[in-house]
């Protein structure tokens, strides 16, 4: 079985089980759907294209599904404080700010956001939620002002 069929595999099981829509996939990747039902119906068949007419995955589309796939699938075994490191990493790394930058964003204390990088356990659950939701809203916030091509239909 080829990787994308392996995508494909895991993607219809997501979408048979109501883990997430055909319709929420499209938004979330921005590729239209018919080259998404594409790519699903690949896990049957074995070649892209035997659904449709629509052209095949770009290499870089084919990897950020492999990459959202894998991301949804194991969502439920990531640990709590892991996820809390890495919504403040994806501010730091994919966003440029610094914590001192989201800790006046957020008025959350920086000696918070530093333990909450280097040892989140040492955290207290307050404080750790109150820094998962102000900085989700960064993260929102990021993802609507960056440039976006029009939601297939």
């Amino acid at each position: 079985m080829t990787q994308s069929q392996k995508v494909a595999k895991e993607l219809n099981r997501l979408l048979a089980s109501g883990h997430i829509s055909l319709q929420a996939l499209t938004a979330i990747t921005r590729i239209d759907s018919d080259r998404l039902t594409a790519l699903l119906h690949e896990e049957h068949h074995g070649t892209v294209n035997v659904a449709s007419d629509a052209p095949p995955l770009t290499d870089a589309e084919s990897t950020r599904v492999s990459v959202l796939t894998a991301l949804l699938t194991h969502v439920a075994e990531i640990d709590d404080d892991e996820r809390l490191r890495g919504i403040l990493e994806s501010l730091t790394a994919e966003c440029r700010l610094t914590l001192e930058n989201i800790a006046q964003l957020t008025r959350v204390d920086l000696d918070d956001l530093k333990r909450a990088v280097n040892d989140p356990g040492s955290v207290s659950p307050a404080t750790k939620y109150t820094i998962a939701l102000r900085c989700s809203y960064l993260i929102n916030a990021a993802n609507l002002a960056r440039p976006r091509e029009e939601l297939p239909q």
